[in-house]
């Protein structure tokens, strides 16, 4: 796996040799021993035993402002090298060289770059570090000109529950619970313990290697981070790479170093059933030529990274496709994307086009490894110019193993940047505006062709292929659907006396949705607030029942308004494996607020507009106004929407979102909804047949 820092410690080493003329003391060769091997702190506490070497030792001084650069302490570095600088007329050049590397690291690209120059001033024409040198001023360049743009999301450390003063990397959401995200880590009590690099223990200098976690997020909180089964999580180094066969079957590395291992894949076995081997990965990748970070799209596809002969320079991107019932050669996915730079951990968007990855290009990098973003172009058979992700998503440090969370609106990423508190943290991105891209697929840049007859031996995939395109689903309503009630003065959690009759029903039909309302009376308070307070006594229903087996994922809580002085608690079944009569079913809710003409609350088919993504209460007072106003929640997911508006044809709803977009609403993006179940994109063409205005949708 790359490491920049590694790189870095390389390079200070060979610095510190040549620095000055003084005797090497036995304390200063072992603080540089544990420098090599990334063990800062202990580096310092070697140093600081002397007192002398502390106070008068240049070189001392030097490696101790270099161990507070590496562990994030940089106005301590900052201070220390700029006294370096001025109390000596010929300081050590390097000191030049990491006062640019902490502006860099604080994005005051000026004075990164300045400082640059003047180490760069230092260096003999044919020095070896000139290169480096001119490469991180390019790179400062580019930060000048994307500093000003507009920020495309919040970017938020995701917290000591998580995050060590080690190295977490490779975060990977749940395919099943959106609560649940799995990530891999260097860090203290990993299994094995610390090894020398020769994989021997070594308890003094040695490092622990990668083991595989996982966190849960309740109550907006990520909870204490938990390492994975022993029987998969070895003294050797396992880095999560994602999952595959829809989501049952984990996929992990496995080696001693990053060079050299395998990747296997794991069923989630209980247990009493695990055995201490797992399956190899049955595709044309292969971990013991150092090809990894893989992701696998569609059970179809794989992309990964790869340093093999005749590539572009450094790490590559290769991608390979299962056709005609064999894994076909992995091909580089050439120039628009690969340099000779480094090209590191893919990341393809559901839409099957749309491609993140990290290159540390100084043509377009910040800093280190930064966030990049192409669009497969079907017409030309080619990628778009790849676009930098931009601040704060990217910092000028190793940004990686970007990925994107169903819901449109969340990232993922490890970032090295200085303000966090290891070596890697893991972070959280809030998107400001739906990413389109994450909307089921139209069309995939390799499309796999179709097997006519099959061949007498198949090489399988790493599962079974998903069925090609799903046969379209005719609703005709026949029957009445069951439908349950309640009204209250207050709200409260505690659960309805027909709640386990609704459970009961549940389980009879499990393929179908249970959509749980709640009404608030229009005239309390803020609407939008209302709204949370409605969500949050359903969500206390929906704990319930799925105390009683009714499985999350089927689960869609939403609260709207109505002009009665009590609250009112409504709960039915969307139609999709039995057919209810549509006028039978409370579809949105009964509008009893001034609407217009074109209200379609009542209709099997309605678009709404989504206005925002909220993990909390919002008592906003100009959204509050807007018509048809609907908060909502998909039990898998830890995120509320709000929708408003409610419309039978799509004409109409895109005016109303435009007008959205003018008052402020930057984001708004429409959304159907069938029988109250809010449609995805790839869900609404099985529906087309029955209701043709959803074409209008499909090809917006």
């Amino acid at each position: 796996m790359l490491s920049c820092k590694k790189l870095a410690i390389g390079f200070l080493l060979l610095c510190s040799h040549s620095l000055g003329a003084q005797p090497k003391s036995d304390l200063k060769e072992e603080a540089k021993a544990f420098i090599a091997t990334e063990h800062y702190e202990e580096a310092i506490q070697t140093l600081e035993r002397s007192r002398q070497l502390v106070r008068t030792d240049v070189e001392s001084q030097f490696l101790i402002a270099v161990c507070y650069y590496q562990l994030n302490r940089l106005e301590e570095a900052r201070q220390l090298l700029a006294s370096l600088t001025e109390a000596d007329k010929s300081p050590y050049p390097e000191c030049w060289l990491y006062l640019g590397k902490i502006f860099h690291a604080q994005q005051l690209f000026e004075e990164a770059a300045a400082h640059y120059k003047l180490y760069l001033r230092t260096l003999r024409p044919d020095h070896s570090n000139r290169p480096m040198v001119i490469e991180e001023i390019r790179r400062c360049d580019n930060g000048l000109r994307l500093r000003f743009h507009d920020a495309q999301a919040i970017v938020e450390n995701m917290g000591s529950q998580v995050n060590t003063s080690g190295d977490e990397f490779a975060p990977v959401l749940s395919p099943s619970r959106s609560s649940q995200l799995y990530f891999s880590a260097i860090r203290m009590g990993n299994s094995g313990g610390p090894r020398d690099k020769n994989t021997r223990p070594d308890e003094k200098f040695g490092r622990f290697l990668s083991d595989m976690f996982s966190t849960q997020l309740e109550g907006g909180q990520w909870q204490q981070a938990k390492a994975l089964h022993p029987l998969l999580n070895s003294p050797q180094h396992e880095y999560l790479i994602g999952f595959s066969g829809q989501g049952k079957v984990l996929l992990y590395y496995q080696g001693w170093n990053w060079e050299r291992g395998e990747i296997f894949a794991d069923t989630f076995q209980q247990s009493e059933q695990r055995t201490l081997t797992t399956t190899p990965l049955l595709a044309p990748v292969r971990g013991q030529n150092g090809e990894q970070q893989l992701f696998v799209y569609n059970d179809t596809l794989i992309l990964f990274v790869s340093r093999k002969a005749g590539g572009y320079g450094g790490l590559d991107l290769y991608q390979t496709s299962f056709r005609n019932g064999q894994w076909q050669v992995p091909v580089n996915m050439g120039p628009e994307i690969n340099s000779a730079f480094d090209e590191t951990t893919p990341f393809l968007a559901r839409d099957g086009k749309t491609l993140y990855y990290s290159t540390n290009d100084s043509r377009k990098s910040i800093g280190g490894l930064d966030v990049m973003r192409t669009v497969y172009l079907p017409e030309a058979a080619r990628w778009s110019p790849p676009e930098n992700m931009g601040i704060p998503i990217n910092s000028a440090d190793d940004d990686s193993h970007f990925r994107l969370a169903r819901d449109g609106f969340t990232g993922f990423l490890a970032s090295a940047r200085k303000d966090g508190m290891g070596q890697r943290d893991l972070y959280v991105a809030y998107f400001t505006k739906y990413r389109q891209e994450m909307e089921p697929p139209t069309v995939v840049f390799v499309q796999p062709e179709p097997v006519t007859s099959p061949p007498t031996t198949v090489t399988p995939p790493i599962y079974t292929p998903p069925a090609s395109t799903p046969t379209p689903v005719v609703v005709v309503p026949t029957t009445t659907a069951p439908s349950w009630q309640t009204r209250v003065s207050t709200l409260s959690t505690a659960a309805p006396n027909w709640l386990t009759s609704l459970g009961e029903q549940a389980r009879q039909y499990p393929g179908d949705h249970l959509i749980l309302t709640c009404y608030v009376p229009q005239q309390r308070g803020v609407l939008s607030g209302e709204l949370y307070s409605g969500l949050e006594a359903l969500a206390a229903y929906s704990r319930a029942l799925q105390a009683n087996g009714v499985a999350p994922e089927r689960i869609f809580l939403r609260a709207l308004a109505h002009n009665e002085q009590d609250y009112q608690i409504d709960a039915h079944l969307a139609p999709t494996t039995t057919t209810f009569s549509a006028r039978a079913i409370p579809v949105i809710g009964t509008d009893q607020t001034k609407s217009p003409a074109d209200n379609a609350l009542g209709e099997a088919l309605c678009y709404k507009v989504q206005v925002m993504s909220v993990q909390r209460s919002v008592n906003d007072q100009k959204l509050s106004q807007r018509p048809q106003l609907m908060l909502e929640q998909a039990m898998g997911s830890p995120y509320q929407r709000f929708t408003a508006g409610a419309y039978s044809n799509f004409a109409a709803a895109e005016n109303f979102r435009r007008e959205l977009v003018s008052a402020g609403y930057k984001g708004a993006y429409i959304v159907p909804y069938l029988y109250g179940r809010r449609l995805e994109k790839g869900e609404a063409t099985q529906y087309v047949e029955s209701f043709p205005d959803l074409r209008n949708f499909l090809g917006r």
